[in-house]
């Protein structure tokens, strides 16, 4: 649980930096980019000079939100930030690089995350695992800001939070989050575009790269996993920044109680992606190699080849759906 002292603090580093960096995750979700474009509105208003960055470019999903045509994908100290902000992020590895080891120490950092593999690894930390997105954190702290939040911070809100909750449809989907969206539509937020473009909307080249992964699925015993080889992505012309959303595709298989899929990437590793009924907590695993999340979604990367990293990961899963 998130403190009164440690919002105060959140809010005091804000107020004292003149120029903050906003640093999103890499293959950036509604969440990390709606909450850091919520922050970014509401340090506008208080006359600062915020920077946004991303290592990886925004989708097109969510080229509708305020300001994310404003992401930069590299950073250096010319810039003249005074603070870094993590968003939505466990770990400094999630920065995708962006963050320098020799900047601590000389930059504050401020961390606002909800996940529960999170180490706290900032100088102030505003982690709630209990929350169903990072973008209910932020409503918290933007609130601690004096800033209002209506119109454009509402939408942005509103998208990190129907997203990590896939549109109010996961086991972290409670009534009260079920209120704060209504907040933020009576707050003016756009619902029906950030539905749209963040959830039912997806380009062709997603819906045929689909097609090739489902082709591939398999399942056994409650365990259902399928792989993309970076063969199939050379074909479709996809690049490994790309986020094909797997895990969310094959996470409605109805006979799988564990979900999992494999991303074969050009550096040779192996992107993964877990989904997992209530009861099995996937973020165990993706910790173990490694990675991180939350108890029914988690992700890490592992060194390939591609059916290197199937036969090491599966057993994993295997043990985890035996209890053992």
């Amino acid at each position: 649980m998130i403190t009164e002292e440690a919002l105060s603090q959140a809010a005091t580093m804000l107020r004292r930096s003149r120029r903050p960096l906003l640093i999103s995750h890499p293959r950036p979700d509604g969440d990390t980019i709606g909450s850091a474009l919520a922050l970014r509105l509401a340090l506008l208003a208080l006359g600062k000079e915020p920077i946004v960055a991303c290592v990886h470019p925004i989708s097109e999903s969510f080229a509708f939100l305020p300001g994310a045509d404003r992401y930069r994908r590299q950073v250096d100290e010319s810039d003249g930030f005074d603070l870094v902000v993590a968003v939505d992020m466990s770990d400094l590895k999630r920065t995708g690089g962006l963050y320098r080891d020799h900047w601590r120490g000389t930059y504050p950092l401020l961390v606002i995350d909800h996940h529960e593999t999170n180490q706290d690894f900032g100088d102030v930390n505003l982690v709630e695992p209990e929350a169903a997105a990072t973008a209910l954190v932020m409503e918290r702290l933007i609130r601690k800001l004096g800033v209002p939040i209506r119109d454009e911070i509402a939408t942005c809100l509103l998208t990190g939070t129907l997203t990590d909750t896939r549109g109010m449809r996961t086991q972290s989907t409670t009534v009260e989050v079920m209120e704060a969206v209504c907040r933020f539509v009576r707050a003016g937020g756009d619902y029906h575009t950030a539905v749209w473009e963040a959830l039912d909307s997806r380009p062709l080249w997603m819906m045929k790269a689909w097609g090739v992964a489902l082709n591939r699925l398999q399942v056994e015993d409650g365990l259902a996993w399928t792989s993309f080889p970076l063969a199939e992505k050379e074909r479709f012309g996809i690049s490994d920044e790309e986020d094909l959303d797997l895990g969310g595709l094959i996470s409605k298989v109805r006979e799988a109680k564990i979900a999992v899929s494999f991303n074969e990437m050009r550096d040779g590793t192996v992107k993964i992606s877990f989904r997992s009924r209530p009861q099995y907590n996937v973020a165990t695993v993706a910790a173990a190699l490694g990675g991180g999340g939350h108890r029914q979604a988690a992700g890490c990367s592992v060194e390939g080849p591609l059916e290197a990293a199937i036969a090491r990961v599966l057993p994993l899963l295997r043990r985890l759906l035996d209890g053992s």
